[in-house]
């Protein structure tokens, strides 16, 4: 994807200019991962390049704290939270859908 030229801070593309680029995927792993440590890992998958990633949520935070500090003036959602109520981890915020 090439960079638009003009105001940095201006998005050019639409939001159906963007998912008709790729859509991406993020979905819980249903099965517990690690030896003692128990963790679960979110598969994120791409419709244009047909690949998929196994990330942990820590990944997730890094990335999204990378996004805060590279785009100061740009609005960034909010993670949502690392455990659900009753201390199991699912799918929110959008999570386990398509984003």
């Amino acid at each position: 994807m090439q960079m638009p030229q003009g105001n940095p801070l201006l998005l050019s593309y639409s939001l159906q200019d963007l998912l008709a680029r790729d859509t991406v995927q993020v979905e819980l792993v249903p099965e517990k991962k690690g030896l003692f440590l128990k963790h679960v890992e979110y598969e994120v998958s791409s419709q244009r390049f047909q690949a998929s990633v196994y990330r942990r949520y820590n990944d997730f935070v890094v990335f999204h704290e990378v996004l805060l500090h590279k785009f100061p003036y740009r609005m960034v959602p909010a993670l949502p939270p690392k455990r659900m109520l009753g201390g199991k981890a699912g799918s929110a915020g959008g999570w386990g859908g398509q984003q």
